[in-house]
């Protein structure tokens, strides 16, 4: 079929452009029209049947939403990119290249530093006017009135309520109305950004701004939520501004760093953030890089590995000068990170104590279980009925409210006062409620940072705390947890769940002791540490970085065998009821995510039956007019070049496309209509006048979304052969879904096309294709099932 005889018609205009946009041939218009009612039909009774299963199994059925798109991780190698490998200067871009990204990840680890000093000292300040401003001048006033029999609990907490709820709704507000996808810690979207799913907004200046500032409101208002997760999601947006050399919030361009502008690069250095967040956080360089291997990243090679490790050394580091000068001992690099659990001194284990700690990781697979289920139950109801801004923010004020006066009125209920000398390591706020000399073990909880009440459980004298209290504040601070996490305000779940952790891990700490009064070396400490551990992986699920992780925090390596053995029960059996809470979030708002491995009892589930049927596709020489036409009525971000499509045989509705010549991009056709890449006859050979030489560099700029072409210009023709992928990877019509799986999540794959043994275009499958097949394991239990591409926002 030659260039004047193929198929010219125009797009179908009710073809819905998110499932697919059929190119088709001219036939009748009766024949389109019966087609077109036929597929609306067929689409309306596959959504109804959808939903009703939805409705009937929530936890089984569910969606992938088709607003997520990819990133672009594979290279286009069109006669563009294989020319620049002979130009003259070629050797020296790549000198330059390799040692600019050591140059990106030390101001990616320096800059996270920063931020995480900032985040730490707005902390440290506001807990000044809250302490000293606020309560120590309420303190003096409570002390007169009790001298005379009276009391002021309401006035002092009045007063902390008010000054939480201002700062909850500025943090509210900057994710309401700034920035929403600055919400929660941002692992999840993180997450899915290193797995190669593009979440809109993750990575911008104005989410870093609500997120550093946010999160030091919510810590600070006294929230049950931790600033060491978010800080992971400051370091990605920091490495993504800093190694693309331009701001996109504000459209300022640096022009630097211009040679990492793709997706590939990017994410890289997202990975390389992440890491950084992690050490700026916890002092833990080692945990960080194995945090992106475990959580995050779908690649990995050693170069990258010594880049990540250099980022976040830098940031540890940095963070430790600046804090250190700071607090006034300026050149102490020994400084912890955002979260100093302190050191264990004179403290050991014994092997009869491996059972405890084992057991430990029971309770805490189940705890952590039963979390993700209610907070999964929480966040469903959130979606469904707390939708307005309004509404979100109310409930955030009234979480704040309830948080403080949780802690108030177990201050209240609860008599647990120590002698001062008990514990040394006291505020003004804790000896409250209690006779002097005494202090409140219950406010010493309650009322410090959250890191600070993980150091003193993990390290408190024997008897600082009762048993009473330990088991009061665990489950009240485990249910403030479980409320807070999924509010709209920048939060993180690390340090909330190390907390509940300790203290209930402290409280089996006194039981063991109580049960065994002979035995010496029992110290509650240790038992505290060997909970959070636990509290925190039956969560989240991590096993090898959360290890490095509390090592790295605690800085001993004593107690890395109980942590990692904790951990690995923990996991077992979290994962017999349900899944890690940060993948938990992502399945609930239907991003197609690709997790490690495919599911299992998959084999027989062939690409014939995972693909598209109905492709858009383009001939290696097309009229503008009809490229113009297909970006208009598509999202589509590539389409297969092929050498010919014949009308369908029989009574097919697709037709039959010819063999795969190549793949162009959506971005590339816009790069070659912006700079007029026109020829003037369907063989092009004349290119007409004003036409721009392209450059393989000028795919990486930014491409307008408005295009201004004329009528003369509409009717030229596009030579698509030097520019398209000449190689896309393919698969054919009996591959399984096991190895097209490990293919797009090894090579962080967008779309691979779907070809017989003549290499004939049949289909091709997309990251939505491949995540809407679940696989599930529950006691032992394989289980598949297939989801639907939903068209609806979530």
């Amino acid at each position: 079929m030659n260039d004047r005889t193929r198929l010219l018609t125009t797009l179908d205009p009710n073809e819905d452009p998110v499932t697919g946009l059929e190119r088709v041939a001219s036939f009748t218009n009766e024949n389109a029209e019966v087609r077109r009612r036929h597929r609306e039909q067929s689409q309306r009774e596959l959504e109804e049947s959808h939903r009703y299963k939805s409705h009937k199994n929530e936890e089984k059925e569910g969606a992938v939403s088709s607003r997520y798109e990819s990133l672009n991780y594979e290279i286009v190698e069109n006669e563009l990119y294989r020319a620049e490998e002979m130009e003259s200067d070629h050797q020296r871009k790549l000198f330059r290249q390799s040692v600019n990204r050591w140059v990106v990840c030390f101001f990616i680890g320096v800059f996270t530093a920063i931020i995480a000093a900032a985040i730490d000292i707005m902390i440290y300040y506001s807990s000044l006017i809250k302490f000293r401003l606020i309560i120590s001048n309420l303190l003096n006033l409570c002390e007169k009135r009790m001298e005379v029999g009276g009391g002021c609990i309401w006035t002092v907490e009045f007063a902390w309520i008010c000054y939480n709820c201002i700062l909850i709704t500025i943090s509210a507000c900057l994710v309401l109305y700034l920035s929403p996808v600055a919400a929660g810690s941002g692992i999840s979207q993180v997450k899915c950004f290193l797995n190669g799913v593009e979440i809109p907004g993750v990575v911008r200046l104005k989410t870093l701004f609500a997120k550093a500032l946010g999160v030091a409101c919510t810590v600070a208002g006294g929230l049950s939520a931790g600033k060491e997760g978010p800080m992971i999601h400051s370091g990605a947006v920091i490495a993504a501004g800093i190694s693309q050399g331009k701001c996109v919030t504000f459209s300022f361009d640096f022009h630097i760093f211009e040679q990492f502008r793709n997706d590939r690069e990017k994410r890289d250095f997202v990975s390389a953030g992440a890491a950084a967040g992690v050490a700026a956080a916890f002092g833990a360089p080692i945990g960080g890089v194995l945090f992106s291997l475990e959580e995050g990243a779908s690649f990995w090679n050693q170069s990258l590995t010594w880049r990540m490790f250099f980022a976040a050394m830098m940031s540890s580091f940095t963070l430790n000068f600046i804090l250190s000068v700071f607090h006034g001992v300026g050149g102490f690099l020994s400084w912890n990170g955002l979260a100093n659990f302190g050191v264990f001194e004179n403290h050991s284990y014994n092997i009869w104590e491996i059972p405890i700690f084992l057991l430990i990781g029971v309770l805490g697979g189940l705890s952590g279980a039963l979390f993700n289920f209610l907070n999964l139950k929480l966040s469903r109801f959130r979606k469904k009925y707390i939708q307005s801004k309004c509404q979100k923010l109310m409930e955030c004020l009234l979480v704040a409210a309830a948080s403080a006066f949780t802690g108030f009125i177990t201050l209240f209920l609860v008599n647990d006062c120590q002698p001062i000398g008990r514990n040394p390591k006291l505020t003004e706020v804790t000896k409250l409620w209690c006779r002097k000399g005494q202090y409140s073990a219950v406010a010493n909880l309650f009322f410090q940072s959250p890191e600070e009440s993980v150091k003193s459980l993990f390290h408190s004298p024997a008897n600082s705390y009762a048993a009473s209290t330990l088991l009061i504040f665990a489950v009240e601070y485990y249910f403030l947890s479980l409320w807070t996490y999924g509010l709209s305000v920048p939060s993180g779940i690390f340090i909330p769940t190390l907390l509940t952790g300790a203290a209930w891990g402290r409280l089996i700490g006194i039981i063991v002791e109580y049960m065994f009064p002979n035995v010496t070396g029992i110290h509650p400490g240790k038992y505290a540490l060997a909970g959070a551990a636990a509290q925190l992986g039956g969560v989240v699920r991590m096993t090898i970085s959360l290890t490095a992780i509390l090592v790295e925090a605690t800085r001993d390596i004593t107690f890395g065998l109980p942590i990692m053995l904790v951990l690995m029960v923990t996991k077992w059996v979290g994962d017999l009821f349900n899944q890690g809470l940060y993948d938990a979030h992502i399945e609930l708002n239907e991003v197609p995510i690709l997790g490690w491995c495919a599911p299992e009892l998959s084999r027989n589930i062939l690409a014939g039956h995972i693909m598209r049927r109905d492709v858009v596709t383009m001939m290696s020489k097309e009229r503008v007019a009809r490229v113009i036409e297909v970006l208009c009525a598509t999202s589509h971000h590539g389409f297969p070049v092929i050498d010919e499509i014949n009308s369908p045989s029989n009574e097919e509705e697709i037709p039959e496309y010819g063999h795969l010549k190549g793949l162009i991009l959506k971005s590339q056709l816009i790069t070659l209509i912006q700079k007029r890449v026109f020829c003037e006859d369907p063989d092009c050979r004349i290119l007409v006048d004003g036409s721009e030489l392209v450059q393989l560099s000028d795919f990486a700029e930014e491409y307008p979304t408005k295009l201004q072409l004329s009528e003369r210009d509409g009717n030229c023709w596009l030579d698509l052969t030097p520019y398209m992928h000449p190689s896309p990877y393919r698969v054919t019509l009996n591959a399984s879904l096991s190895s097209i799986f490990h293919l797009f999540r090894g090579l962080g794959l967008r779309y691979v096309a779907v070809v017989d043994d003549e290499n004939k275009l049949h289909g091709i499958i997309t990251r939505k294709d491949l995540a809407r097949f679940k696989g599930r394991r529950t006691f032992g239990n394989y289980a598949v099932w297939e989801l639907f591409v939903s068209d609806f926002q979530t």
